[in-house]
């Protein structure tokens, strides 16, 4: 079981959906919330000021919705990858997206930490297939 992750969509009901899947996948023990972008950046940025204490207490898995007010998922991955990737190496990320557009899909080979593209919303057989891309991995 994956011990954290953190979970970025500004939609309260995907959430919620989120949550309860994963309870019944058993895939996470700790899910953390962020309903913007900002919200992760700042996250991230406090996490910094305690490394290397929280170590390896920092989420394994990223999953970042694309369309959100503001700051974009493709804007967060963007500063996420240069500010915070080298600080948190092992956590990878999993773009979550209602976006049937085949070049978001293509997007995400322009980022090594990208395990996978998955459609809303998630489900167990996803989540499944996501646990054994991260063994993999």
């Amino acid at each position: 079981m994956i011990n954290q992750i953190l979970y970025v969509d500004d939609d309260s009901t995907a959430q919620s959906l989120f949550n309860l899947v994963n309870k019944k996948a058993a895939f996470a023990k700790e899910v953390l919330f962020a309903t913007s972008g900002q919200q992760v950046l700042d996250f991230y940025e406090q996490l910094l000021l305690k490394l290397p204490a929280i170590s390896p207490l920092y989420p394994e898995l990223l999953f970042i919705d694309l369309v959100m007010p503001i700051m974009d998922g493709w804007e967060l991955l963007d500063t996420w990858v240069s500010k915070y990737l080298p600080a948190f190496p092992a956590t990878q990320v999993i773009i979550i997206s209602s976006s049937i557009n085949p070049a978001d899909r293509a997007k995400v080979a322009h980022y090594p930490c990208v395990l996978d593209f998955i459609s809303k919303p998630a489900t167990v057989p996803l989540l499944n297939e996501i646990r054994l891309k991260v063994q993999k991995s």
